[in-house]
């Protein structure tokens, strides 16, 4: 949501944004509402906005309503996990904000890079097994199985989750990691360290494919995990490599 509003050319209109929009550029000196599931009313309403858009992931619900209730304009856009949804995402925040034609112009560049991601995803041959590695608190590292953002990021990039059989975000052991064998490994930028130090501390990685060969991946979570503007261009760049033999 914070970054389809800033390119509608409002970024300086943005009073605060939540937690995860402070990484993007510009954001970082905004005041701070909270993660966006863990929102509070009076938070929100002490910077006085106009109007707060959400992703239908945002609450809780009865803050949403508290808000509402202090007669502020609440605009709810389904989050929508899939590339396909960004352009819907795109109208509505548009239409909220009254940026229409300036939202077409976002969405038409949007389905530009879309038609640049299926022509990388064609050429890519025999689907590559992925597994996909974020941090979730002091740096803990799971991987992504079915039911999140990043599973449906991998398959719209042209491979296959090999953590598919497990639901959310789970640690690996190293004998999971290496029955996965996995040919490529993507990693959120949320992860710290050089690729040697994850190599050396992620116990199993070094003994897969993708180690071997090389093929470990960085992605930025805002672009790739987001399902907004700049998604698809994140998810062509990494099924550009998957084509690569």
């Amino acid at each position: 949501m914070t970054e389809i509003v800033a390119g509608l050319g409002l970024g300086d209109r943005l009073v605060a944004v939540d937690t995860s929009s402070r990484a993007l550029h510009g954001m970082g000196g905004k005041p701070d509402v909270g993660y966006v599931r863990m929102l509070g009313a009076e938070g929100v309403l002490s910077q006085k906005p106009d109007l707060v858009v959400v992703s239908s992931e945002a609450g809780p619900a009865a803050v949403l309503e508290q808000i509402r209730g202090a007669g502020v304009e609440v605009v709810v856009v389904d989050a929508g996990r899939s590339l396909e949804n960004v352009d819907g995402k795109i109208s509505q925040v548009a239409a909220a904000v009254g940026r229409p034609e300036k939202g077409a112009g976002m969405q038409a560049e949007f389905r530009g890079q879309l038609e640049k991601l299926n022509a990388a995803v064609a050429a890519i041959g025999k689907k590559p097994s992925v597994v996909f590695l974020h941090a979730r608190g002091g740096n803990n590292l799971m991987a992504a199985g079915s039911g999140t953002a990043a599973h449906a990021m991998v398959e719209a990039c042209g491979g296959t989750n090999a953590g598919a059989g497990f639901e959310g975000y789970k640690p690996l052991s190293a004998e999971a990691f290496a029955a996965m064998k996995p040919d490529f490994v993507l990693v959120s930028e949320s992860v710290l360290g050089t690729d040697a130090e994850l190599l050396q501390s992620v116990p199993g990685l070094a003994q897969t494919p993708a180690a071997r060969n090389g093929r470990i991946l960085r992605v930025e979570d805002a672009a790739f995990l987001g399902f907004g503007p700049r998604s698809a261009s994140a998810a062509r760049l990494v099924a550009s490599r998957f084509a690569q033999p």
